[in-house]
């Protein structure tokens, strides 16, 4: 008889935006090691929205399927209460940054955070002396392994998106 072949976990992650991405794909590198690791597809819904970003994942799914799905977007638009719901009912994991992923980088670093995402986005250039954050290669600088496990996010939208990196 055969050596059975183990399959791999599946996880669909859909960024709202470039950053969300370049980021997604930077915690894709850091967890992804090992043959028996899960297989994390990235996808960009460019924007638009929360609505839009929900309906782009919905769209990826219909042309593959996944063990697992979750959408990372920003927080500053209000999610309708329909979006949420119709989330738990497909059984999508919906991940919320307060109230932008530069606001999460700013947590990520001990460093206060703006309320709106204008003064988030401007902060984390300062603070980091950057103009972008679209390089994965560039999270590795400043966004290390120990600053993304700090106990402080576990219960948290981030610690909740590693475990589904993690296969948990």
């Amino acid at each position: 008889m055969g050596k059975k072949i183990q399959q791999r976990k599946t996880l669909l992650v859909v960024g709202e935006g470039e950053t969300e991405c370049a980021f997604l794909t930077y915690l894709k590198r850091v967890y992804r090691q090992g043959k028996n690791t899960v297989k994390v597809t990235v996808k960009n819904a460019h924007g638009k929205g929360p609505e839009h970003v929900f309906d782009h994942a919905q769209r990826c799914c219909r042309t593959a399927d996944y063990d697992k799905v979750a959408v990372v977007m920003d927080t500053d638009i209000p999610w309708p209460q329909e979006l949420v719901t119709q989330a738990k009912q497909q059984g999508v994991v919906l991940i919320g940054n307060k109230p932008c992923v530069e606001g999460l980088f700013l947590e990520l670093l001990s460093k206060p955070v703006p309320v709106l995402s204008a003064a988030c986005k401007t902060k984390i250039k300062q603070v980091l002396k950057k103009k972008n954050f679209l390089n994965p290669e560039d999270y590795g600088n400043w966004c290390t392994k120990v600053l993304l496990e700090d106990p402080k996010f576990n219960e948290q939208p981030l610690g909740n998106l590693i475990k589904l990196y993690q296969g948990r």
